[in-house]
C-alpha cells in the first residue's frame, strides 16, 4: 500500500451523482472538538446538498493528550500532520475548542497548530477557522490578541452583512449563526492590519466573519456547523458543573430552558459555507 493509499482509506466522502473527480473538492479537517463523533457529523450535515463532492481528511494533533477510547477512534480514521505532509488539498478547516481560556502558548498542541498553519501557506488552497481557531490563528499569524468576557458569549447571534462580498452571495441584511465561547476579538486590533477585513461584527459579540484580502484564509468567531441541541447540551453540562451559566440568548423559545429550540440558523451556516467552498474552485 502506498502512502496516498493509505490515506485515502481514512477518508469520508459525500458524493453528488454524476460528478466527475475535477467536481470533487479535497477537504482536510483539524477536529480538534472534544466529541469527535459529533463534531463530524455537524460537519457532514454543513455540507449536505452542496453541489460537488466532497472527499473529507479527519486530522488529529498528536501532541494532545486523548483519553484512550477517543484515541483509538482517531488512530484508526483520522490522520496525523506527518501523514500528510507530502500531499495538496483544496480547503482546510479547523473546528474549535474548549481551550479558549488557555493562554495559546498553553495549549498542548500549540506548536503543532503553528506548523500546520506554516503547511498549509503552501499545501492548501483555502483555509476556513472556527470560533477558538479563528482567534488562534489570528494571533498566530498577525499577533492580535483574545480578551476575556465577563460573561461567557452564548447563543444565535445577528449577522449584519453591511459589505459586498462573495462569502455573504445570497445573504438578506441579516442572518444568524451560533456563538459559544469565554472570550472575543477587537474590532480595532483587526483593522490595524491592511491584510484583514471585518465582513459582519456586534457589540455583543466583536469581529465575526474576517477574510483576509486575497480570501486565502477566512475567520468565523461562531459555529455555523452547531445543531439543534448543541447549545442546550453546553448549557445543561454547565449547569450540572455548577457553573451557573445564563441562559444562551435567542434560542430556547421564550428563553425558558425547559422549552423547546427551533433550529433557524441551520440552513444560513450551510449557505456561508457553500459560499466558501464556492470560492475554492
Amino acid at each position: 500500500m502506498t502512502g496516498l493509499q493509505a490515506i485515502k482509506h481514512k477518508q469520508f466522502k459525500l458524493s453528488q451523482p454524476n460528478q466527475d473527480s475535477t467536481d470533487t473538492i479535497n477537504l482536510l479537517v483539524l477536529n480538534i472538538m472534544p466529541n469527535k463523533l459529533e463534531t463530524e457529523s455537524q460537519i457532514l450535515n454543513l455540507c449536505s446538498g452542496y453541489s460537488k463532492s466532497i472527499n473529507f481528511t479527519f486530522l488529529y494533533p498528536k501532541s494532545h493528550h486523548f483519553k484512550s477510547d477517543v484515541l483509538d477512534h482517531l488512530q484508526e480514521t483520522y490522520v496525523t500532520i506527518d501523514d500528510i505532509k507530502d500531499e495538496y488539498y483544496d480547503g482546510l478547516l479547523v473546528t474549535g475548542a474548549p481551550v479558549e481560556c488557555i493562554e495559546f502558548e498553553e495549549v498542548d498542541y500549540w506548536e503543532e497548530f503553528k506548523q500546520l498553519l506554516e503547511w498549509s501557506r503552501t499545501h492548501v488552497t483555502q483555509s476556513i477557522y472556527f470560533c477558538w481557531a479563528s482567534q488562534a490563528a489570528l494571533y498566530a499569524d498577525y499577533g492580535i490578541q483574545k480578551h476575556n468576557v465577563d460573561d461567557k458569549i452564548s447563543g444565535i447571534f445577528p449577522h449584519h452583512s453591511q459589505l459586498i462580498d462573495p462569502l455573504l452571495d445570497g445573504f438578506g441584511d441579516t442572518f444568524y449563526l451560533p456563538h459559544s465561547r469565554h472570550t472575543t476579538l477587537d474590532d480595532e486590533d483587526i483593522l490595524q492590519q491592511d491584510d484583514l477585513t471585518v465582513l459582519t461584527t456586534s457589540k455583543i459579540t466583536g469581529p465575526q466573519i474576517i477574510v483576509t484580502k486575497d480570501h486565502r484564509s477566512t475567520f468565523i468567531t461562531g459555529h455555523p456547523e452547531y445543531s439543534t441541541e448543541t447549545l442546550s447540551n453546553e448549557y445543561f453540562r454547565d449547569v450540572d458543573a455548577g457553573l451557573e451559566p445564563h441562559v444562551p440568548d435567542n434560542y430556547f423559545k421564550q428563553n425558558n430552558p425547559t422549552s423547546d429550540v427551533k433550529n433557524y440558523w441551520h440552513a444560513d451556516g450551510v449557505k456561508l459555507f457553500a459560499n466558501w467552498l464556492n470560492q475554492i474552485k
